[in-house]
């Protein structure tokens, strides 16, 4: 697979409260009865593709426009999360990866952050 683009960001809520969040994206972490991500128009929640405990969580694509985009977590120490969208070849188009990349740092930056209260 070859890498779309990824990123790094630094959370606050530790990493073992991260993990659990991405391993659920159907359920709020703070058990508030709604879901979290809010996914956007026509996205899909994601599926657990691969797993392993507290530091990484792959998900199958949320974007049915590109079913075959799959989006990895790594997580570190100090709650580094890097996100890393992955494809087949041929890749998307360029505009296509750069909607992608907004739409995890939307995903990251935002619903991650507000989800988990830091």
């Amino acid at each position: 697979m070859m890498v779309l683009a990824t990123r790094t960001a630094v959370l606050s809520p530790p990493v073992f409260f991260v993990w659990k969040a991405l391993m659920r994206p159907d359920v709020h972490p703070k058990n508030q009865g709604f879901a979290w991500p809010v996914m956007f128009d026509g996205a899909t929640l994601p599926r657990i593709v691969e797993s392993s405990e507290f530091d990484r969580v792959i998900w199958s694509s949320p974007w049915p426009s590109v079913p075959d985009v799959l989006l990895q977590f790594d997580l570190t120490g100090a709650t580094r999360l890097r996100w890393t969208l992955l494809a087949h070849a041929p890749a998307p188009n360029p505009h296509t990866v750069a909607w992608l990349r907004g739409q995890v740092s939307h995903l990251v930056n935002i619903d991650l952050r507000n989800a988990t209260g830091y």
